[in-house]
């Protein structure tokens, strides 16, 4: 039998791949690890949103979707009420990003941040609104801007850093 070769081209997909869920791990571990990112004055930092808007960036559609809902599956494992919701929304953004790049708009860091920003703010508000607010919680317009809003700007802090990583690795990886 002979052995089949693969390209050049399919190694370099399939590392970059694996690099991405390689990633994806690592920043789950860092988020949902206490005390790894450290918290300032209350907020915390949801890296998995700006690394799954990124890496939407990067890839196709449907693979985007993938790893965006892996992203939130690793975060929904790790949260109290793991309904879900983290893979859905995270799902939502990197297949967004992927289909605005492949159609509409440029991969460059302006428009990561762009991106990134958007997905953070939305983000926040639905969580808030949906948890905080639906559930009838006390002093909910206090929580939005006692922990939701400081940790949009501490996590938006990471997007740039985020997508300067990814670009670093991919031209690596290219030669």
């Amino acid at each position: 039998m002979m052995k089949q070769q693969i390209s050049s081209e399919k190694k370099a997909l399939y590392e970059r791949r694996a690099l991405f869920a390689a990633l994806l791990i690592v920043f789950a571990l860092l988020q949902n690890t206490p005390h790894l990112l450290p918290g300032i004055l209350g907020a915390h930092a949801l890296i998995l949103i700006p690394l799954a808007v990124c890496l939407g960036m990067f890839e196709k559609a449907v693979v985007a979707a993938l790893f965006g809902t892996l992203a939130g599956v690793f975060w929904d494992v790790t949260v109290a009420s793991g309904d879900g919701y983290n893979a859905m929304i995270l799902m939502l953004f990197a297949t967004i990003s992927s289909v605005l790049i492949s159609y509409l708009m440029r991969n460059n860091i302006s428009t990561a941040l762009l991106l990134s920003f958007a997905a953070i703010i939305i983000y926040m508000l639905l969580h808030w609104f949906i948890f905080v607010v639906c559930s009838g919680a006390t002093g909910g317009f206090v929580t939005l801007f006692t922990f939701y809003l400081p940790s949009a700007i501490y996590t938006a802090v990471f997007a740039p850093l985020i997508y300067i990583l990814l670009r670093a690795l991919l031209r690596k990886i290219k030669e």
